[in-house]
């Protein structure tokens, strides 16, 4: 007989001011949460986060009881989805279904001190990590919001054969899309050459790279959208001192090619989109094989990722 489960609807607001995240601090419990709380019967979501949002920054934002009234400061914009995320609250059989929104705060707009009674406090961006919200499923969502700008849904771990590998899953449509979005930001020295690691590190997965594969991976290489703002016969000239590095000894190349990704190591959109840019080299040629994927998992180890908010555990191609 199933064991019925009690599951609860929240919303939370992250409210961006350009390099500072708002959080409420709960004295009680030593601890920041972004601002926001339940959805009533019968409400939505979407209703609940613009309530939500004018008790933040409304002129009523103080208010222990939230006003019915759902509409917004003009000077703010309409929150935008963010992800949901589930994540237990208690017994194994209480749960709480959290939906994100963002919403930006206008340069010169006046941050409240209070919410609902709580005290409001900055944090900033360079320096949010999981630790800095609470609970650490919301935490991750909400910080790969503000990397990728790309909803997110994480839900509870399931029990599963490859609890690692399934955890989630995405297209390599999707991912190539996240890298398209955001190569803007991946301009510098430091990714291409991680990038490029991580090219040669997927060919060589298998423990070598012959001339098909090597003349394949270049093709990529001088030809990725993602890398357009690097010459080409500099990116040529990166893979092939790989390429040569390999066949002379593969576990030293081997070696080297991580410590070059790990040179966007704490950079978080730069280390994400290695790690997303080697999924999609991966896929290039239909299949995601077990050795290519343990090469993305030795990228997201010395890169010091969570792999289970990574989206590139069983890559799939989208079928038309």
């Amino acid at each position: 007989m199933p064991v019925p489960t009690d599951v609860r609807l929240d919303v939370r607001i992250l409210l961006d001011t350009g390099d500072h995240l708002v959080a409420v601090y709960l004295p009680a419990e030593a601890a920041h949460v972004l601002p926001g709380g339940t959805v009533e019967p019968g409400e939505g979501v979407g209703a609940a986060a613009a309530r939500h949002l004018r008790v933040l920054v409304g002129s009523d934002r103080d208010a222990r009881t939230p006003p019915a009234a759902t509409a917004v400061p003009a000077s703010v914009a309409l929150p935008a989805f963010v992800g949901c995320v589930e994540h237990a609250t208690g017994p194994a059989e209480h749960r709480t279904i959290t939906t994100l929104f963002s919403a930006d705060i206008p340069a010169g707009t006046d941050i409240p001190a209070t919410y609902l009674g709580a005290p409001l406090v900055v944090l900033s961006l360079g320096s949010l990590d999981e630790r800095s919200l609470t609970p650490p499923a919301v935490a991750a969502v909400a910080i790969r919001w503000l990397e990728d700008r790309w909803p997110t849904w994480r839900g509870l771990p399931v029990s599963e054969p490859e609890p690692w590998w399934n955890h989630l899953r995405g297209s390599a449509q999707s991912f190539r899309a996240q890298l398209d979005a955001r190569r803007h930001e991946l301009d510098d020295t430091s990714f291409r050459d991680a990038a490029v690691a991580m090219c040669a590190l997927v060919a060589a997965a298998d423990g070598t790279i012959d001339a098909r594969e090597r003349d394949a991976m270049a093709t990529i290489v001088t030809t990725d959208r993602v890398l357009n703002a690097f010459p080409p016969d500099e990116l040529l000239a990166l893979f092939d001192a790989h390429v040569a590095a390999f066949r002379a000894d593969a576990g030293e190349a081997r070696s080297a090619a991580l410590r070059e990704i790990a040179k966007v190591r704490g950079r978080r959109v730069r280390a994400r989109s290695v790690v997303q840019f080697g999924a999609v080299i991966g896929h290039a040629d239909g299949t995601f094989d077990p050795a290519e994927r343990t090469a993305v998992r030795q990228a997201i180890d010395v890169l010091g990722l969570d792999p289970t908010t990574l989206a590139v555990q069983a890559v799939q191609a989208v079928r038309p």
